[in-house]
């Protein structure tokens, strides 16, 4: 049995009320999802369990590094004298090292995490799409302030896991640090 047309729109604005808040499509994102198999399940189980091992030896790793290395220094190396970086821009990706040379155990530079699939973009350049200023975090299902963060025009994630059997499609962008980006001239 079919519901009409003007009956389901109804249901909808009765519903978008009660949901005052959240008038977006996260808000219906249970409808449309499909019911996962056992493996599946499984899958995503092994998922919650490696991820945050990884994350902990990747901890380990840096932490002995830094101690070898470093002689106990940790990162958030302080960029003086860092030209304004607005939407438009040209910039250019610091290197690999200089990246590494800033983050802390975590991979993190002032609170702004340095993702693996990040570091194929180093050394290229690219424009500044857009300041980010807020964003919605999903898993704390709220909007997050942040500062000295941009995005860059064309780079998104590719949705490659290794921990995952398949990739993601929804192609997201990545927040950089102004301090991981160098300006470059127009004129060149």
């Amino acid at each position: 049995m079919q519901i009409p047309l003007m009956e389901q729109e109804d249901n909808l604005r009765n519903r978008r009320q009660k949901d005052n808040n959240m008038t977006c499509q996260l808000t219906y994102i249970d409808e449309i999802k499909r019911k996962n198999s056992w493996i599946n399940n499984a899958l995503q189980t092994r998922v919650k369990i490696l991820r945050p091992a990884k994350r902990k030896a990747i901890f380990l790793k840096n932490k002995l590094f830094h101690i070898l290395l470093r002689k106990g220094k940790t990162g958030n190396t302080v960029i003086l004298d860092q030209p304004t970086i607005n939407p438009g821009d040209r910039v250019k990706v610091r290197s690999r090292k200089e990246i590494r040379n800033m983050l802390d155990d975590y991979e993190k530079y002032k609170g702004c995490l340095f993702i693996d699939e990040m570091y194929e973009h180093c050394g290229n350049t690219y424009n500044v799409l857009k300041t980010a200023n807020y964003f919605f975090d999903e898993a704390k299902q709220k909007i997050c302030k942040t500062k000295d963060t941009v995005i860059l025009e064309g780079v998104v994630c590719s949705g490659r896991q290794r921990l995952y059997q398949v990739s993601c499609d929804r192609n997201c962008f990545f927040f950089w640090h102004k301090d991981w980006l160098g300006k470059v001239d127009k004129k060149k």
